[in-house]
């Protein structure tokens, strides 16, 4: 499942998922934030970063996968106050 899409984030929770990833260069963390934050496109993102599109993508992915786990451990929470 996708969880991150363009300008679907806040700025404070872009940061706290970066906060649990492998350290991030600051170009790679602007460029994260126009797209994700201010919803620019990818490729204009990169471009006004001086960051190159397969490391924005490759960001992207590992972010991803952040935001993935986040979300279940979410939902084992929420299972756990039903049962």
């Amino acid at each position: 499942m996708k969880y991150l899409h363009k300008g679907s984030q806040s700025q404070e929770r872009l940061d706290a998922l970066l906060s649990f990833g492998k350290s991030t260069s600051e170009d790679i963390k602007a460029a994260l934030s126009d797209y994700l934050v201010r919803g620019i496109s990818k490729t204009n993102a990169a471009t006004l970063n001086g960051v190159q599109g397969p490391n924005l993508t490759r960001a992207l992915k590992r972010l991803e996968v952040v935001a993935g786990k986040i979300e279940e451990v979410k939902e084992l929470d929420w299972s756990s106050r039903l049962g």
